[in-house]
């Protein structure tokens, strides 16, 4: 509280401060200010009224619960106690920073079901996948039901509720075919270009970008010929931590991965790490590196993973079982690789040879064969 003295046009007036804080909850704070007034008695008079002006929206707040900022705080801790990893709880807590910076200061208790539908569309507009706004709605979710439950606030309807999202239609995966591969391979070895070891080993093992950035030589048994996958590097945090899957895996070594990874070792000097640190991986620059490289030698532009998804379609296509590629590149259940097997066509193959409905040739009218 404070009043102080001022010059205002020649005269000696007042201003007065309130600053009023929660008892209960020292987050919950009001401030006022008047200035203008003419006498020291009257400034007392007004910062009792304003004290009393604060202490009842003190009061008003603190029966509404939180604010979305002390929420998002309370919630963070409690993240750290639960079975996630410390990226995915960072990433939980970030989004939600990061796109509800105006609720901060709000009660949560007063953000609607309208509100959340606003923020969802903005960010629709700005570009964000349906993907996105789905896991932006969900954490958000996890968020109100933790302040619910807690009783950070009254016990309401969560605002997401009802919030939902029409299905998105199912893209077809980027791929090569077999002959777009080697022609990737060739060109990028004929050209001496660097990313070829990258791009090579990828194609042979179907390891994560981040994967094969943290591969170490010790990762390697000559003896069995067989890889342990047991890391991931994360180029936003710069740091290595657990596969995707959260779980080590093997991947057993071919012959032409073998010949590779000699040839490799015998240029890798005291280097740790299996592939050679490229300018821009470290930052993520793969995928376009990877891209500008294909449009370069008159190949379909395609993402990083793309070559993940190219190594699990040509072992399905050659009668791999799918249980095997599941294993070998740490899919936790089938469902990913379903769109592998449909994208490969080998559920469908030959399966349409019974449909012999069409008339003879001669009621054709025509004999021999037909080249389209």
């Amino acid at each position: 509280m404070a009043i102080k003295p001022y010059e205002l046009d020649g005269q000696i007036v007042y201003q007065v401060y309130v600053n009023v804080r929660s008892p209960e909850n020292p987050a919950i704070r009001v401030q006022r200010k008047l200035g203008a007034i003419k006498t020291e008695r009257e400034a007392k008079r007004e910062e009792m009224r304003l004290i009393r002006e604060c202490e009842r929206e003190i009061a008003e707040k603190a029966s509404k619960g939180a604010c979305w900022g002390a929420v998002l705080d309370s919630w963070e801790k409690s993240l750290s106690k639960e079975a996630i990893t410390e990226l995915t709880r960072m990433d939980y807590v970030a989004v939600l920073r990061k796109h509800t910076q105006d609720w901060r200061q709000r009660q949560a208790f007063d953000i609607s079901n309208a509100e959340v539908r606003k923020l969802l569309n903005q960010l629709k507009d700005n570009g964000m996948s349906q993907s996105y706004l789905c896991k932006i709605k969900i954490v958000l979710s996890k968020a109100f039901t933790f302040a619910i439950e807690q009783r950070l606030i009254p016990e309401i309807k969560n605002p997401t509720a009802g919030i939902k999202f029409r299905k998105a239609e199912e893209k077809k995966p980027e791929i090569l075919t077999f002959d777009q591969i080697r022609k990737l391979l060739e060109e990028s070895k004929r050209l001496d270009y660097a990313w070829y070891p990258v791009w090579a080993v990828a194609l042979l093992t179907g390891m994560r970008n981040g994967e094969l950035y943290a591969l170490l030589w010790s990762d390697i048994n000559w003896d069995t010929k067989v890889i342990s996958v047991t890391k991931s590097y994360n180029c936003q945090k710069r740091i290595i931590k657990s596969t995707k899957s959260g779980y080590w895996r093997t991947v057993p070594i071919s012959e032409p991965l073998l010949a590779l990874l000699k040839e490799l070792k015998s240029k890798a000097g005291d280097r740790p790490e299996v592939l050679p640190r490229l300018t821009g991986w470290s930052k993520g620059e793969q995928a376009n590196k990877l891209r500008m490289f294909c449009v370069g030698i008159g190949l379909p532009s395609i993402k990083f993973h793309t070559l993940r998804a190219c190594f699990a379609t040509q072992l399905i296509r050659n009668g791999v079982a799918p249980i095997q590629i599941q294993k070998i590149c740490g899919w936790r259940d089938l469902e990913t690789m379903q769109r592998y097997i449909r994208l490969a066509g080998i559920e469908t193959v030959g399966v349409t040879e019974v449909l012999n409905i069409l008339p003879p040739e001669r009621v054709l009218g025509y004999a021999g064969s037909f080249t389209p």
